[in-house]
């Protein structure tokens, strides 16, 4: 009997999932263990491997959706028929009733129009009428005539086609809820990171060390002194979260995801770099769970490798506040009346403002505004 080959539920969030390549070609013989296709979630992609040894025959398309459980193939006997997989009879063709084909419609034109569309082989029921009524006059036929005579554009090059499935989907279709379903502001402000800077180099010396992992330290030790900001709205309740799992957005070739940092207020700086460095690399290779990147209860994004100053960052579901990271600039600063320069960097919050008014948005901000500028106050 053949065994079937199931579309597997990678994490507990997952409904469905796509056929996104076949690895070995319907009717191939196939071993027990031997990868023979790639299904996507709509967070990570994961190669299924046969589950016994035969004759492989696919029981669904690429790019096609199958929920969790369904069958996506089959591993059978040589020669084995499999009912689910032979095609449905087709039904014979209904005796077709001969109609009346309707009168030609008139055609009004000008007698000059119609001795000079004869004269050029044209047919007039192509040419739109300018005249009143709708009739065709001299000047439409000429026009239709030197439009056939000019030569045809050149042909457009053939478009690269990006499928929109998987990851992407994912992406625009929790951006689109996101924006539709809460009341986003975004605020800003400038800190002088100088110390950030000088802390971080000494320490690269000890352990692996970037700056967007200190941004999740100092968020994470903020979300405590600011419950409201590591929150959830559930119905008509607004729920304090005990937990502070904070996600990092990673950006890969055909998106972005963002793996989760859990507990991130009781990891040490070191015990973060590490985890951030950890999960930033499986994302890079496709190897997360899918329980790898959900769950996280507040985001940090940062846009300063690519030369950006401020931006808006969009808040991820459920989640109620984001926090985006630009780059760091030198720049002239005041220092007891001497200008000095110092390492400045923008830190942008964007935040529900049906849960957070300004006020206690902002207090969040300034928290982690001063942890950054003395940033000794991480290790403790």
């Amino acid at each position: 009997m053949a065994v079937k080959v199931i579309m597997p539920k990678l994490g507990m969030a997952m409904t469905e999932g796509t056929v996104v390549k076949w690895l070995k070609p319907d009717g191939a013989r196939v071993e027990k263990g031997e990868r023979i296709a790639v299904v996507m979630s709509k967070k990570i992609t994961y190669e299924i491997e046969a589950p016994a040894s035969g004759i492989l025959r696919h029981a669904a398309a690429e790019k096609e959706v199958k929920a969790v459980g369904e069958v996506i193939a089959y591993i059978a006997e040589p020669g084995e028929v499999i009912p689910e997989l032979e095609r449905a009879p087709v039904a014979p063709p209904t005796a077709e009733v001969p109609v009346e084909a309707p009168a030609p419609k008139e055609i009004l034109a000008t007698p000059a129009a119609k001795r000079l569309a004869k004269e050029h082989g044209v047919d007039l029921s192509q040419i739109k009428g300018t005249g009143p009524g709708g009739r065709i006059t001299e000047k439409d036929v000429m026009a239709f005539v030197e439009a056939r005579k000019a030569p045809p554009p050149p042909p457009r090059p053939p478009a690269k086609v990006i499928p929109f499935i998987g990851m992407r989907q994912a992406i625009a279709e929790r951006m689109t809820q996101s924006l539709q379903t809460m009341a986003q502001v975004t605020i800003t402000t400038e800190i002088d990171a100088t110390e950030l800077v000088r802390m971080r180099e000494q320490l690269k010396g000890e352990f692996e060390l970037t700056y967007t992992d200190m941004v999740v330290k100092a968020a994470a030790i903020a979300l405590k002194k600011h419950p409201l900001l590591n929150s959830t709205l559930i119905g008509d309740e607004i729920h304090l979260l005990d937990e502070v799992h904070i996600g990092v957005a990673v950006a890969l070739e055909g998106g972005l995801i963002v793996p989760v940092v859990r507990d991130a207020d009781k990891k040490s700086l070191r015990e973060i770099a590490a985890e951030t460095r950890r999960l930033a690399e499986g994302a890079r290779a496709g190897t997360l769970t899918v329980d790898e990147v959900t769950g996280s209860t507040f985001t940090v994004t940062n846009l300063g490798m690519y030369g950006v100053d401020i931006f808006t960052p969009i808040i991820n579901p459920p989640e109620v506040a984001i926090l985006g990271v630009g780059r760091i600039v030198e720049k002239p600063s005041f220092q007891q009346g001497q200008v000095v320069p110092r390492a400045m960097m923008h830190l942008s919050l964007t935040f529900d403002h049906r849960i957070v008014d300004g006020a206690p948005a902002a207090e969040f901000l300034r928290t982690v505004k001063e942890l950054l500028e003395n940033p000794y106050r991480l290790l403790l």
